[in-house]
């Protein structure tokens, strides 16, 4: 019997730690409503880290200064939250034209995908559609009310320097 309920532990303990990632992402991105100035405030509340220039440089290589962002530390793995936002022009952005765009995502160290998605997939309480090709897999989902779009996106692979979390939410 004590085999059994620490193998349980064990077991639980595994799950846990692959799904951290998108604990961090979800409390970073997601519990913020991807509110920009939610996660500045968060940000500053936790303490979180200012990004290094080599993390710059990892999240948008060659343009340093467009990258807005800190490091999480947990559970011995730095997580990387980077934050932007825009505004929707002309073009064929038809009836989207004028909306605002904030992104907010993670890049939390390489693990397995798999509990990651299953995790965003329950929180999100929808399958999402997935993509594989030149080795990586892209999970994508797409939720859409009368005023809002927001696509969410779990991206991993070979040529990844992580696992990447985010979420674009397209607002009227």
């Amino acid at each position: 019997m004590r085999y059994c309920v620490a193998a349980l532990a064990f077991v639980t303990l595994s799950a846990a730690a692959h799904a951290a990632p998108f604990d961090v992402y979800r409390t970073a991105c997601l519990d913020t409503g991807v509110d920009l100035a939610k996660v500045r405030a968060q940000a500053a509340a936790q303490k979180w880290a200012p990004l290094t220039d080599a993390e710059r440089e990892k999240l948008s290589p060659g343009n340093l200064a467009s990258v807005e962002g800190w490091a999480i530390v947990q559970g011995g793995a730095r997580h990387l939250v980077s934050i932007s936002g825009s505004t929707v022009e002309g073009g064929m952005t038809g009836d989207r034209s004028g909306s605002n765009v904030v992104s907010c995502g993670t890049l939390s160290p390489k693990s397995d995908e798999k509990p990651v998605a299953k995790a965003y997939s329950a929180y999100l309480k929808r399958q999402p559609s997935e993509d594989r090709a030149d080795g990586l897999t892209t999970y994508t989902w797409a939720i859409q009310d009368t005023a809002n779009v927001n696509y969410h996106y779990l991206v991993s692979g070979t040529n990844m320097p992580g696992l990447s979390l985010s979420v674009s939410s397209i607002r009227k």
